[in-house]
């Protein structure tokens, strides 16, 4: 039954290699075009069971009360070259520059809130800065000690500004308060000698997003140009070397779409899909590639060959997506989410690896052995002839 089915596929792709790998580069355009929607999740409590209490609580905790993420703002003492360089955290400055951006940023979109240590000056001197930093001293000595600590670090080089959001999980939310909180930091009244740096929650999230994204693209690429080192290597030629890699790809930008479609996000194990694939898939092609080789080596003519090495090696492969799709698969019982997800997309790429191979492998196989291999011979000939005139 397999292998007649196998045999039909093998048959097909002999005799219309060109309508297979249109029919496959149509599909695969629309699919890269829906992946590129996926969504990143970089929220801790999105990783974790949903119906745990503890998170639960949290969201019941978000939608009474407001948000829970907090940005802190760090102004720090920095060395600085400038004789008006702030030396002392309680500079008069750095307190115009804290009450500059707890004005400015109140009205930042998902900002609920800020809190600064600027409000206890103001409110001891008739709601102004003081201007001198004898008035601060004398204000802040009056504060009770187990407070200064939440105002000034102990060496007088910090202080913060605690910015209270709503942006939630939502990695489009966060990158975009992230970046119009950077936007008004900018165009703040910095004096010389400080720095305001950015943290807390929604900052981190910001940068495990773009950290996971560099992450995804260098494994992949290097994953890649090393595969196929070592099958330029092994094949010694660039299309055959080329050819058991395309189904690879083509099942990762396949496996992207399925997970926008399924809502399956990007997160911290996802993110490994395409080099996960780019390593198991691989075999399916590179086994299919040499006994086609083997076959041709015998004398068998290209169909003959192809329609030997989809039948033989299709089983193989058939069996070995069965059970790396059910190890996978059994990731989803875990209780963890980014487990889940990490089963739901490897099994589906693994299923999409062994498609691929079947039936866009054999297409590339006749094209380049009936069409692409001839005309490069001819052409080299061509060229030799005429360097001999």
């Amino acid at each position: 039954m397999i292998e007649e089915i196998l045999k039909k596929i093998a048959r097909f792709s002999e005799k219309r290699p060109v309508l297979v790998v249109i029919t496959i580069l149509i599909m695969t355009i629309v699919m890269g075009s829906i992946a590129s929607n996926i969504r990143m999740e970089t929220a801790f409590e999105k990783m974790l069971p949903q119906d745990d209490e503890a998170i639960k609580t949290l969201y019941e905790v978000r939608d009474n009360f407001g948000g829970t993420d907090i940005v802190t703002t760090a102004i720090k003492i920095v060395p600085s070259e400038s004789s008006e360089k702030v030396t002392d955290i309680r500079d008069p400055r750095v307190l115009e520059l804290i009450d500059f951006l707890e004005r400015d940023i109140s009205s930042v979109e998902y900002v609920t809130s800020v809190s600064s240590p600027t409000d206890v000056f103001k409110e001891k001197n008739n709601g102004v800065i003081p201007n001198d930093i004898d008035t601060v001293n004398h204000i802040y000595n009056q504060i009770p000690k187990e407070s200064q600590g939440k105002i000034f670090n102990n060496d007088y080089t910090m202080a913060t500004l605690y910015i209270t959001s709503d942006s939630g999980s939502d990695s489009i939310k966060n990158t975009q308060l992230i970046t119009e909180i950077e936007n008004r930091v900018k165009e703040a009244p910095i004096p010389p000698g400080t720095k305001v740096i950015l943290t807390g929650t929604p900052s981190l999230r910001v940068l495990v997003s773009r950290l996971m994204n560099e992450s995804q693209y260098i494994t992949t690429v290097v994953g890649l140009l090393g595969v196929f080192i070592v099958l330029l290597f092994y094949f010694r030629n660039f299309l055959s070397s080329m050819m058991p890699l395309a189904p690879v790809i083509l099942a990762v930008i396949w496996t992207g779409g399925s997970m926008t479609l399924l809502d399956i996000p990007l997160d911290f194990a996802t993110t490994a899909i395409a080099s996960l694939l780019l390593g198991l898939g691989i075999d399916y092609g590179i086994h299919l590639m040499h006994r086609y080789h083997e076959e041709r080596k015998k004398g068998e003519s290209i169909e003959e060959a192809l329609e030997t090495a989809v039948i033989n090696t299709g089983t193989a492969v058939l069996a070995t997506t069965a059970t790396t799709t059910v190890g996978f698969g059994a990731l989803i019982l875990a209780p963890l989410p980014t487990m889940q997800n990490l089963g739901k997309s490897c099994s589906l790429g693994i299923i999409y690896c062994m498609l691929a191979v079947i039936i866009l492998l054999p297409s590339l196989i006749v094209l380049n052995d009936k069409y692409i291999e001839p005309f490069n011979k001819k052409l080299i000939s061509k060229i030799k002839f005429l360097k001999r005139e």
